[in-house]
C-alpha cells in the first residue's frame, strides 16, 4: 500500500507504534513526521505500551493493562526539539528491551517468525547510537521496521525540512498541506482537541478524522482485550496477512478505489468529515 496521493499525515516520531499508526501511513500520500517540536516528557515519542509480565492477570479497566517501554535520554530539556535528543548510551537500554520483548512474547504464535528477525538487528543498532539527534534515528527506524511486511511505502517528509509558517498547530499543519501539495489531511482523532477545521476549509484542504478500530485478537491472557499496545503486540499474537487486511480501506469510505468516492452514510462509521464541510474530495 502506497497510500493515496494528495493524502496527508503528520504524527511525531514514535518508539515502535502501535496499529492505528500504520493505517494512518496506509492512507497517507505523505507522512510528514514533526521532528522540530517539543519532547513530551510523558508522550508517546520515546516510549511504547507492551503486555503486562507473564502471569500478571489484566487488571479491571479502571487501572493499566500495559506496561511501557522507555527510552533513556541523555539530559534532556523539556524545551528541547526532538531532533536534538540523544538517547542515553551510557545504559543498556537496547539489550534490556530486546529480552523484555523475548520474555513477554517468545511463546505467542507467531513472535518468533514475524518480530524476532526484525527486532533483534533493530536493537543491535541502537544499541550503537548516541549523541545528539540519536533518539530521532532510532524512533524513525522502530517506525519503518514493520513497513516491509505491512506492504507500506510512505513517503516520509521531516517536518525540519519544510519552511514552518504559522502562529499555531493547526495552521503548520495547513501550511504542510500547502508545501506538499495535498488537498486533504487525515487526523487522528487526539487532535480534535485543538485543530480548527475552518482553517483548513478556507484553503479548499479537505480535513478527515481517522475512525479505526481494529478486531480484538487474543493477546494470550486472560480478562479484557487491552488496546493501545505496541505493534509489536499485534503482530505477535496475529499473522501479518491478517493485519495486512485490517489496513486496507474502507469499500464504502472516501479512500476505497482509485478515484473520488461520494459520501455516504455509512462513512459516518469511519470518521468521515461531514459532507458539505469542503468542496474538495480525494
Amino acid at each position: 500500500m502506497s497510500g493515496h496521493p494528495g493524502v496527508l499525515v503528520a504524527e511525531q516520531p514514535h518508539y515502535l507504534p502501535w496499529v492505528d499508526f500504520y493505517e494512518q501511513v496506509a492512507r497517507a500520500g505523505t507522512l510528514v513526521v514533526l521532528d522540530d517540536v517539543q519532547w513530551l516528557r510523558r508522550g508517546w515519542q520515546r516510549r511504547t505500551r507492551v503486555a503486562l509480565p507473564y502471569g500478571v492477570p489484566t487488571p479491571p479497566p479502571s487501572e493499566p493493562g500495559f506496561q511501557w517501554l522507555s527510552i533513556p535520554l541523555e539530559d534532556p530539556h523539556r524545551d528541547t526539539r526532538i531532533r536534538d535528543l540523544a538517547v542515553d548510551s551510557s545504559q543498556p537500554w537496547a539489550r534490556k528491551h530486546l529480552q523484555a520483548l523475548v520474555t513477554l512474547y517468545g511463546g505467542r504464535p507467531h513472535f518468533r517468525s514475524q518480530v524476532l528477525p526484525l527486532v533483534e538487528p533493530f536493537y543491535d543498532a541502537a544499541a550503537r547510537e548516541s549523541g545528539p539527534g540519536s533518539l530521532l534515528r532510532v524512533l524513525l527506524s522502530s517506525m519503518a521496521l514493520f513497513h516491509g511486511p505491512l506492504g507500506l511505502e510512505p513517503n516520509l517528509v521531516l517536518s525540519s525540512t519544510l519552511e514552518r509558517r504559522g502562529e499555531d498547530k493547526t495552521q503548520r499543519l495547513v501550511e504542510y498541506c500547502l508545501q506538499t501539495g495535498a488537498h486533504t489531511y487525515y487526523s487522528g482523532t487526539g487532535s480534535t482537541v485543538y485543530l480548527k477545521p475552518e482553517r483548513f476549509r478556507a484553503v479548499d484542504v479537505r480535513l478527515l478524522w481517522q475512525r479505526f478500530r481494529h478486531p480484538d485478537y487474543a493477546q494470550g491472557r486472560e480478562g479484557r482485550f487491552v488496546t493501545g499496545l505496541s505493534i509489536v503486540d499485534v503482530l505477535a499474537n496475529v499473522p501479518v496477512e491478517t493485519v495486512r487486511t485490517w489496513l486496507q480501506p474502507s469499500p464504502w469510505g472516501p479512500f476505497a478505489g482509485d478515484g473520488p468516492q461520494p459520501l455516504q452514510p455509512a462513512d459516518a462509521a469511519v470518521g468521515v468529515e461531514p459532507a458539505g464541510l469542503s468542496k474538495r474530495t480525494k
